[in-house]
């Protein structure tokens, strides 16, 4: 699932996206950053992972499909669906997990 940005109205200087139902404990939070010659290749595991694009654009792909996500976009990626990311430039995003 993709939550673009720009469906996330702003309230002030916080913006709400809509994940009730999805906060578990956590496991790992990472900030990374994927480039041409470092991409995120696919991969599946156990657990729910929510994905937060800081900057820069690219193509993630989720079981299968391919989404373009760009800067203040949400993932949300289902326990055991293969994921990846890649990107023509450079795109720093958090992984929550």
């Amino acid at each position: 699932m993709l939550i673009r940005a720009g469906d996330v109205p702003e309230q002030g200087l916080r913006r709400a996206y809509p994940i009730a139902g999805r906060q578990a404990l956590l496991r790992h939070f990472a900030v990374r950053v994927t480039t041409p010659a470092n991409p995120f290749g696919p991969h599946a595991h156990d657990g729910e992972e929510l994905w937060y694009i800081i900057d820069g654009e690219g193509i993630a792909s989720i079981g299968g499909e391919k989404l373009r996500v760009a800067g203040g976009d949400l993932l949300i990626l289902p326990a055991g669906v293969e994921h990846g990311l890649r990107t023509d430039h450079r795109i720093t995003w958090i992984c929550l997990g």
